[in-house]
């Protein structure tokens, strides 16, 4: 009935301002070409950059898609959004640069890898 309504209204006004908060956002970036502001950053923000406005982009399709009644449960955006998730994640990674392994410390056991050696040695000679 009408409590539908004014709650359908009330997301289509949400959802207004959220595309108008997006697009004011995008207006500084996009006045400048893609190719001169990414010339602009060191690879890694270029990357992230690129990976950003990739999300921006497949997101704003998956909600149009939304706004039409698309079920989107195995439609390929979602794996597209994965993909780009992906990526960010490996750009983050990247950016901590190496980290140490998680879990119990290997140790080498000194004594047996002398005795390998030596034994290895003396085939030899």
């Amino acid at each position: 009935g009408m409590e539908e309504v004014s709650e359908a209204l009330e997301g289509i006004a949400s959802l207004e301002k959220e595309v108008a908060a997006i697009q004011a956002e995008l207006e500084g970036i996009l006045q400048i070409p893609l190719k001169e502001l990414s010339g602009r950053l060191s690879p890694i923000e270029s990357a992230k950059l690129h990976a950003s406005l990739a999300f921006a982009v497949n997101s704003l399709f998956f909600m149009y898609l939304k706004t039409q009644g698309v079920d989107t449960k195995g439609h390929a955006i979602r794996k597209e959004i994965d993909r780009v998730k992906k990526y960010i994640k490996k750009i983050d990674l990247a950016e901590k640069g190496p980290q140490e392994e998680k879990g119990p410390k290997r140790r080498v056991d000194s004594k047996a890898a002398g005795r390998m050696i030596m034994a290895g040695v003396k085939r030899k000679f």
